[in-house]
């Protein structure tokens, strides 16, 4: 299996958030901003900017890979098609979290994964506001790095039942309102009030794989968004998978995706909660 030094990847996603991004947070001017497909979908400079720096730098650490990352894939969907082929992928989102960066907030990250053949084997994301890093290789294990270099090994929280489970839910891409409604309504009657929509998978990632949350269901399958985190929360102990039970591939953009602690959990919030999905 391809190998590649997580240090010299994080340095980079480092580098390019000092330089291209953080001058811009809190920082952006009206025309810094615009929408893509409505007012909850924005790119901003920062995240053009970061995209084109990364793209010069992530091919160098593995000769022979090539970069997609969700900017250009926005002009270019035939894009991902590389995620099926022979040569290695880094999947980049430059500003995961961009509506929360466009407001000021610190809830944002960059999160890059590297895939072959369809199948993700290394990632990082990277915090550009705390300095830290979280990273993972396919069978090695996930660990974070902080601003001074401390590392910390990741596990996920131990089991739980569903009356004390915590985490991430995105209804918002369920498209049929009737199962969005009912899918809603047993969250609310199941989980209270313990679930949440922080808008960034970066943070939300880092919450599972630190033990703070339990679960994250998503609907949208954008590569970008969870080729990273899920091997980070696989590494650290997690298990997830599509709705219907077979494994997460890059490419694979529809099937849903839930994050829990292990398979037992992962059944028991599937069977109660996600059932109005089918």
């Amino acid at each position: 299996m391809t190998t590649v030094d997580l240090d010299r990847v994080a340095q980079a996603l480092a580098e390019v958030a000092e330089q291209e991004i953080m001058p811009r947070w809190r920082n952006l001017a009206a025309g810094d901003v615009r929408e893509k497909t409505g007012p909850n979908d924005l790119v901003t400079v920062a995240d053009e900017a970061a995209e084109h720096a990364l793209a010069a730098r992530l091919p160098d650490l593995l000769p022979g890979s090539i970069m997609i990352g969700e900017e250009s894939v926005e002009k270019d969907r035939g894009l991902l098609d590389v995620l099926k082929g022979d040569q290695p992928v880094w999947i980049v989102d430059p500003v995961d979290g961009t509506k929360n960066f466009a407001e000021g907030s610190d809830r944002f990250g960059v999160m890059v994964a590297l895939v072959e053949r369809d199948v993700t084997i290394a990632a990082v994301i990277y915090e550009p506001v705390t300095g830290r890093a979280l990273m993972a290789e396919a069978g090695g294990g996930a660990e974070l790095v902080d601003r001074s270099g401390e590392r910390t090994r990741l596990n996920v929280t131990d089991t739980t039942g569903l009356d004390a489970m915590q985490g991430s839910f995105n209804f918002r891409f369920i498209p049929d309102e009737t199962v969005r409604k009912a899918v809603r309504a047993k969250a609310d009657a199941i989980l209270t009030d313990r679930h949440y929509r922080r808008g960034c998978a970066a943070y939300d990632y880092r919450m599972l794989v630190t033990g703070e949350w339990d679960f994250a269901f998503y609907w949208k399958n954008m590569p970008w968004d969870h080729a990273p985190g899920l091997l980070i929360h696989q590494e650290a102990g997690g298990y997830s998978a599509r709705f219907d039970g077979s494994p997460y591939r890059a490419s694979e953009l529809a099937g849903g995706i839930l994050a829990t602690p292990d398979a037992a959990s992962w059944r028991d919030f599937r069977s109660a909660v996600l059932a109005p999905i089918g």
